[in-house]
């Protein structure tokens, strides 16, 4: 009879790591999948790169490198969360569409829920990953895209240039996708 239970619990106990697991390969497909939305959205904001005004932002380069899954999924939803920040700033003088930066908004927003929702699970990795050097040169990163946009006084030429990076950002995210193949 103990045998039994002690069975069962062990049933219970590999059942409840499976299904708390993270399906990667599922993962990818969304991210490849909402990342193509944004990308489309981005190529509508249009609009002509001023070359004085260009800039380089340094993303870190930890982030074109090979990273662990669980952490590629975090500097993805760190990027993600930091892309709607940038894209909440004052862009009125862009002429952009208000509809399509809203859409984008939207978009970005739905994907960082999901985000989290699939990585709530990961506390003590999360907790690893936010004091990372990676992590902190990531916030470095947008700090300095959110202080070229006002030292620019969010001026249409500054806005174009950040919409390139950010573009660069979302290609940058389809690479890292490509860690969850494993």
């Amino acid at each position: 009879m103990n045998n039994r239970w002690i069975l069962y619990a062990a049933f219970l106990l590999c059942f409840s790591t499976t299904a708390l697991s993270i399906n990667y390969k599922q993962l990818q497909l969304q991210e490849r999948t909402n990342i193509r939305k944004c990308q489309k959205l981005l190529e509508q904001l249009n609009g002509k790169i001023n070359l004085t005004y260009r800039t380089d932002f340094k993303i870190p380069k930890e982030m074109t490198e090979k990273m662990q899954k669980s952490y590629t999924a975090f500097a993805i939803q760190e990027m993600l969360q930091n892309v709607f920040l940038v894209f909440r700033n004052n862009f009125s003088s862009t002429g952009w569409n208000e509809t399509i930066v809203e859409r984008l908004l939207d978009e970005i927003h739905q994907h960082t829920v999901f985000l989290k929702t699939v990585l709530e699970e990961k506390q003590e990795e999360r907790l690893t990953w936010e004091t990372s050097s990676t992590a902190l040169h990531l916030k470095s990163y947008y700090w300095r895209v959110q202080r070229y946009l006002k030292l620019m006084k969010y001026n249409s030429y500054a806005w174009m240039v950040v919409r390139a990076e950010i573009f660069r950002n979302f290609l940058i995210i389809r690479r890292l996708t490509r860690n969850f193949q494993n």
